[in-house]
């Protein structure tokens, strides 16, 4: 039950996660007791219940009725912030690199998913905008995305020394840019709202015309690629265009924060897909289920009375901490916590319970504990201090006996809080997966295969593979490191993998209204692409890129007029010379997908 409460935790997020962690330490603290004394376990779970009920009410009722705060005020402020930052970037550019706005941009799609799907009974705004919300952090995904490729496009460009190709982009980006700021800020009001969308709706309009101009300048230089343009200006129209519908539903909620009756609308690929990687979940489970099964050998051992009390403890500390992407560090500073609360008790059951004769007294004596409690859990860099000091206190604290009636029973107690602590931790780090070089080689291996399912699978679309692939780098833990060596080049295979699998899944999409001739020509790169990512090497590597060349080649030469509309043809050409850029450049980029270990 504990490997499967542990399991659950690390496969889902947000309340549905720590509902396990609580199913997996409620049975101890239901179940542990009972076999000493099974005749009392219905009185046992009953009495759980009851103080589980007293307590949900009570919190409840502080909640509403104290200071009250609303996470759809929470909400707002993430999707506002969201907003400016994406507005600040793409009208400024991002001079210090793309990696730290990228990881932030991430962080702040899970937060608002977290406040989301923890907000559905709140209040009414924030059940009637529910599927509003996550329309719109799908579509920040999306744009995001685009912005990012584009802009690693034009630094290619610039790398290899293309500068009037990249000058070329920038010019006709630079209306877009300007387009999204009001006198050089981010809108911050509905009717700046409306004049953000009617200039990125006249930059639409004039792209076209914009294009034209800028390859007939292009003509005059010869050397001049103007397929390198013609593929960056396809991105641009396609950030334009998803620009267009996160405005259109950012205003929604901008303009009408209080609205109680919203269209109905169908969001079949809205959810945030998942993806599992079930060898870290089996460690987990098999490392919480050993914590338990090695506190309980302790204790049918030695016949320890506190033995009980360091199996809930190591149960909490292994489904808690499971997911955490430094567990040793999380359990240092939550041992901190524990010896605060240790501390505590002490001088609790010593000096201050033995004056407590009435409820109010009691009140009194505890407080302390809950403040100071609440105040490290308050702050950040303190949570898991706060956390521990909280669980430490209130499962030794004696509300029944002073400390001068049972000295025995503290020093026991707080000697299986520690044994409890040193036991997860040697669990830990003895199965440590986010921190193994054998792990982050993984996550690579992973990336190239989604790239390999984007290209093979028809079902794919451009959101779940978006979903899943930012969801296996959330999981990974580089998002919450992104100093580190490790975390950048992480950030730039994530990068690199989006890049390829949204032209494949953008170049399937062409494909599907061509004829039985560039069909199977489509198919047989699409296989290509796929065993390059599977088994990468620098054979498969050359093979795609002369399919691509020869592919590129029929294309330009004119040769598809019987099968192709010209407009098809275009879109074919950009997405496979688009593909071939970034194949061709992983040649420059120290085995961005191909890690050393990666294969092992």
């Amino acid at each position: 039950w504990i490997g499967m409460c542990t399991a659950g935790s690390l496969v889902y997020r947000n309340f549905q996660s720590y509902g396990f962690v609580l199913a997996g330490y409620t049975l101890c603290i239901v179940g542990l007791p009972a076999t000493l004394t099974p005749w009392h376990t219905f009185q046992i779970a009953s009495t759980r219940m009851s103080e589980i009920g007293v307590g949900l009410l009570s919190a409840t009722l502080v909640s509403e009725l104290v200071l009250p705060q609303r996470l759809w005020e929470n909400i707002q402020a993430v999707v506002r912030s969201k907003f400016r930052d994406f507005s600040v970037l793409l009208g400024t550019g991002a001079p210090a690199g793309l990696n730290q706005p990228f990881l932030k941009f991430m962080q702040d799609i899970y937060q608002l998913e977290a406040f989301r799907s923890s907000a559905q009974f709140e209040t009414d705004d924030a059940r009637v905008h529910s599927a509003t919300i996550n329309r719109l952090n799908v579509q920040f995904m999306a744009v995001s995305t685009t912005y990012v490729v584009l802009q690693r496009l034009i630094q290619r460009l610039q790398t290899r020394v293309a500068s009037k190709e990249a000058d070329a982009l920038q010019v006709l980006m630079q209306p877009l840019s300007a387009a999204v700021l009001i006198d050089g800020q981010p809108a911050s009001h509905a009717e700046a709202i409306t004049r953000v969308q009617q200039a990125v709706a006249a930059f639409q309009h004039d792209f076209d015309t914009r294009l034209a101009v800028q390859l007939q300048h292009l003509m005059m230089h010869p050397e001049v690629n103007q397929l390198e343009v013609e593929t960056g200006a396809e991105l641009l129209s396609r950030l334009a265009k998803e620009l267009t519908d996160y405005l259109d539903t950012y205003a929604l909620l901008v303009a009408q924060p209080r609205a109680r009756k919203v269209a109905s609308r169908e969001f079949t690929a809205e959810q945030l897909h998942m993806h599992i990687d079930w060898l870290p979940v089996s460690i987990a489970a098999t490392r919480g289920a050993l914590t338990l099964l090695i506190l309980a050998a302790i204790w049918m051992t030695i016949d320890w009375p506190s033995g009980i009390l360091a199996m809930t403890l190591g149960v909490i500390t292994s489904t808690l901490f499971a997911a955490s992407p430094a567990p040793m560090a999380t359990i240092r500073q939550f041992s901190v916590g524990v010896l605060l609360g240790i501390v505590l008790v002490y001088i609790s059951n010593v000096f201050w319970l033995t004056a407590a004769h009435d409820y109010v007294m009691l009140c009194i004596v505890i407080t302390p504990a809950v403040l100071l409690t609440a105040w490290l859990s308050a702050r950040p860099v303190t949570t898991l201090v706060g956390a521990g000091l909280g669980i430490a206190y209130f499962l030794m604290v004696g509300f029944n006996q002073a400390l001068g009636d049972n000295p025995v029973k503290y020093f026991n107690d707080s000697i299986a809080l520690m044994v409890a602590l040193v036991v997860s931790g040697i669990m830990f780090s003895l199965t440590d997966y986010a921190a193994s070089p054998w792990a982050k080689a993984r996550v690579f291996t992973q990336l190239r295969k989604l790239v390999v399912d984007a290209c093979l699978h028809a079902s794919m679309t451009a959101p779940v593979f978006e979903m899943r692939t930012r969801d296996l780098i959330q999981r990974s833990g580089s998002v919450h490191r992104p100093q580190e060596a490790e975390s950048v080049r992480v950030v730039e295979a994530l990068c690199a993998a989006l890049e390829v699998g949204h032209a494949v899944l953008a170049l399937r999409a062409v494909a599907r209204g061509v004829l039985a001739q560039p069909y199977q020509l489509v198919q047989r790169t699409l296989t290509l692409v796929a065993s390059y990512y599977k088994q990468p090497g620098l054979a498969q590597q050359q093979a795609v890129l002369q399919w691509l060349d020869h592919f590129l080649a029929w294309l330009q030469g004119g040769e598809y007029a019987d099968a192709l509309l010209p407009s098809q043809a275009r879109k074919l050409t950009t997405q496979l010379h688009f593909i071939r850029l970034v194949i061709a450049a992983e040649v420059l980029q120290d085995q961005a997908l191909t890690p050393t270990g990666a294969d092992s």
